[in-house]
C-alpha cells in the first residue's frame, strides 16, 4: 500500500466552482485586484485540500456553508459566537483523529501479516541468505574490496522499493551515488552494508524491526520490509567527507534523519 496523495481532479472542480463566479465578475487589472483575487484563491485552494483529507475518513461538509461562513466572517457578521466554533471544530477534529487513528492501527496489522508472509517465502528462495537478526540477503556480484566499519562513509547506488515492487527511491534514476554515513543508516542497512565489500552488488530484504517499524516514513507504509538493490563504490574515512554536487543523501536514514533526505 502506498501514501495516499492529494489528487487535484477531486478539488480543483470544488474550488473553480466557487472562484469561476468571482472572474466572470470582476476582470483583473490591477494589482490590488489580483493580489486580493490570489488571497482567496490561496485560501480556497489550503481549504480545499483539508476537505479533501477529511472526505477520506468518511467527513461530510457541506460547500455552500463554508463560502457563507467565509464570507461572514469577513464581514464581521458570523451567525455562531467564537466558543460555539472553537466547539464545533474541536469535535469534528477528535472524531477525525479517531477515525485515522483505528485507521492506522488496521493498516499496521494487515501490513505486518504480509511482511510476515512475505518473509517467509522470500527466505526460501534459491540465493537468500537469513542472518541471527532477520536481515535478509542475496549476492548478485562479489568482490574483495574494503569492507565498511559503523564509522564509515560509504557511496553507493541503489534501487529502494517496497515488496510489491514499489520504487520509492533511486539513485540510478537521479544518476546521482547517495553519501550516507554509517551511523546515521536504518540498524538493516547498516548490518547489510558491512558484509560488502567495494565493488560488490546486493540485495537486502530488510524487515521492518530493522526498518521504519510500525512507523509510516513518507512512501514507506507501517510494518513494511524494504528491498534495496546496492552496488557499493567507495568506502571512505570520516575525516574524508565531502559533500559535492556528486552525491547525495540517500534514503535509508534513520528517522531522526528522514526529513533530510531528498527522494
Amino acid at each position: 500500500m502506498k501514501l495516499t496523495r492529494i489528487k487535484s481532479s477531486f478539488i480543483v472542480p470544488m474550488t473553480l466552482t466557487v472562484l469561476t463566479v468571482h472572474v466572470l465578475a470582476t476582470e483583473l487589472k490591477t494589482d490590488v485586484q489580483k493580489e486580493s483575487y490570489s488571497l482567496g484563491a490561496s485560501t480556497g485552494n489550503y481549504i480545499s485540500n483539508q476537505l479533501y483529507g477529511q472526505l477520506q475518513l468518511g467527513a461530510k461538509t457541506d460547500i455552500d456553508l463554508i463560502v457563507q461562513g467565509f464570507e461572514d466572517a469577513l464581514k464581521q457578521k458570523l451567525q455562531m459566537d467564537e466558543k460555539d466554533i472553537i466547539a464545533s471544530l474541536n469535535k469534528r477534529a477528535e472524531t477525525l483523529n479517531a477515525v485515522q487513528k483505528d485507521n492506522i492501527k488496521k493498516e499496521q496489522e494487515t501490513n505486518a501479516k504480509k511482511e510476515k508472509e512475505f518473509l517467509a517465502s522470500n527466505e526460501k528462495k534459491d540465493g537468500v541468505i537469513v542472518t541471527k537478526s532477520g536481515l535478509q540477503y542475496k549476492i548478485i556480484k562479489d568482490a574483495k574490496g574494503e569492507k565498511p566499519k559503523p564509522e564509515s562513509i560509504v557511496i553507493i547506488n541503489y534501487k529502494a522499493s517496497l515488496s510489491d515492487g514499489y520504487v520509492f527511491d533511486d539513485t540510478y534514476e537521479r544518476k546521482t551515488p547517495a553519501h550516507l554515513s554509517m551511523i546515521n543508516v536504518i540498524d538493516g542497512l547498516k548490518e547489510g552494508l558491512m558484509l560488502m565489500s567495494t565493488g560488490s552488488k546486493y540485495t537486502f530484504y530488510i524487515p521492518s524491526k530493522l526498518a521504519y517499524g510500525s512507523v509510516q516514513m513518507r512512501d514507506v507504509p507501517p510494518n513494511s520490509t524494504l528491498v534495496f538493490e546496492i552496488e557499493l563504490s567507495k568506502v571512505l574515512k570520516p575525516g574524508d567527507m565531502k559533500v559535492n554536487n556528486d552525491v547525495e543523501i540517500g534514503h535509508g536514514t534513520t528517522k531522526m534523519e528522514t526529513s533530510k533526505v531528498s527522494n
